[in-house]
């Protein structure tokens, strides 16, 4: 029995588990999208509360990593939806990621630089490649994207990021 399956069924234990298996990749997943430390470990902690509530719904074809990350992914885009219409005034800043001189996650940093110049699809697909490890079929399930277009922008990305590099 897998663990989402055991966790639908009420196994704490098997939900210990898998936030142990995919916290850290889920916190900087997030934290790619916002650049915000407290903001991704609010997320990360409602992604795995989530889990929690809907592990009943989980589809078995999906893949546990896909599932797991269109969660993170959908909760980050409302929670920088909530952001907006709090603060209307200040959108620009919702987005921008600190700078990395001078910070002791200066290596964070600057990924999140990098990928800020970026469309923002392609800065998600490089994002959970890179910091979630999937692969492209699986990003084609959280993007709605063939895992054909996944790699094909992702290749794009990486070429991009050379050059401006």
């Amino acid at each position: 029995m897998n663990h989402i399956k055991r966790i639908a069924h009420g196994d704490m234990e098997a939900l210990g588990i898998l936030y142990e298996a995919y916290k850290t990749p889920v916190y900087r997943l997030v934290f790619s999208m916002t650049g915000s430390r407290v903001l991704a470990e609010d997320i990360t902690q409602d992604t795995f509360l989530r889990i929690q509530e809907k592990a009943g719904t989980y589809r078995h074809n999906t893949g546990e990593a896909s599932w797991i990350f269109t969660i993170a992914r959908n909760l980050t885009y409302d929670a920088l939806r909530r952001q907006r219409r709090e603060s209307p005034e200040d959108t620009d800043s919702l987005l921008q990621v600190p700078s990395a001189e001078g910070n002791p996650e200066g290596g964070t940093y600057a990924f999140l630089d990098l990928i800020g110049n970026l469309p923002a699809k392609d800065a998600e697909i490089v994002s959970l490649r890179i910091l979630g490890d999937l692969s492209f079929k699986e990003i084609g399930r959280i993007t709605k994207l063939s895992a054909d277009a996944c790699g094909k922008r992702y290749t794009r990305a990486l070429n991009k990021l050379r050059r401006d590099i």
